[in-house]
């Protein structure tokens, strides 16, 4: 008899790729800091043990997570020459009991956790300086699906600038698309809905104690385009199987 089961389990994969927000010279006042950047970040579910970003090879998983590089490396902005800016959280919106926390970079535990409606200072965090190793790999993340709108202002320790106007930016934590199953003829038939921008991969395992799952042939490298995807497998010659859809930027 065979076994077959659908794990509805997505994890992040590695990153592919990562926004930077620039930090220089406000255009409307040479006197103070500027941000200029994406105004939105999709936060994508990693299961606990998954892999998310080589920088973070220690991230436990259990957490929405994406990276934002803050960064004096500016394009749309001129630096700031001789400031040494830092970042503030000035603000955090989200969901009722929902946190939003800092990773540095290769942590393996937050430097910080704010809950969802805090206000106030303390919660800091560096930025790439132009010259240094390119610090990519700090990371936020946030512990329940839903809408978190953050509060970020720059400000300069050397004192030569004012700080930053606030720059939000809104984080959509994203819960996974359901993955439905069937079994027919031999083939397991799976379909979920897919999502634009993003790219899956069906994953099969016939031991869940060896945990090692391995990609199903011409299943991989899907994009999404916000359709209903259907997918099948054949199952012959295997005692049990194991399906999952990792789903990445």
């Amino acid at each position: 008899m065979k076994t077959i089961l659908l794990i509805l389990l997505l994890s992040l994969g590695a990153v592919r790729a990562h926004d930077h927000v620039d930090v220089g010279v406000d255009p409307r006042d040479a006197h103070r800091l500027g941000l200029d950047g994406p105004a939105y970040q999709l936060a994508l579910y990693v299961p606990r043990g998954e892999p998310f970003s080589g920088y973070l090879p220690d991230f436990p998983g259990g957490w929405h997570a994406c990276e934002l590089t803050f960064t004096t490396e500016t394009n749309a902005l001129d630096p700031a020459a001789g400031a040494e800016p830092r970042m503030e959280i000035v603000s955090v919106t989200g969901p009722s009991g929902g946190s939003f926390a800092f990773w540095e970079v290769g942590a393996a535990a937050p430097t910080w956790i704010l809950p969802a409606g805090w206000t106030g200072t303390g919660a800091t965090f560096p930025v790439n300086f132009q010259g240094d190793t390119h610090a990519h790999g700090r990371a936020f993340t946030m512990d329940k699906p839903g809408t978190y709108t953050v509060r970020f202002r720059a400000v300069d320790d050397t004192g030569a600038f004012a700080a930053s106007a606030d720059m939000t930016v809104v984080f959509h934590a994203q819960q996974p698309p359901a993955l439905s199953i069937g079994v027919a003829g031999g083939q397991v038939s799976l379909a979920f809905a897919s999502r634009v921008n993003l790219v899956y991969d069906l994953q099969v395992c016939t031991d869940l104690a060896s945990g090692e799952w391995a990609n199903v042939e011409d299943d991989t490298f899907i994009d999404g385009d916000g359709r209903r995807i259907e997918l099948t497998d054949p199952v012959d010659g295997r005692p049990r199987a194991f399906y999952r859809l990792v789903e990445y930027r």
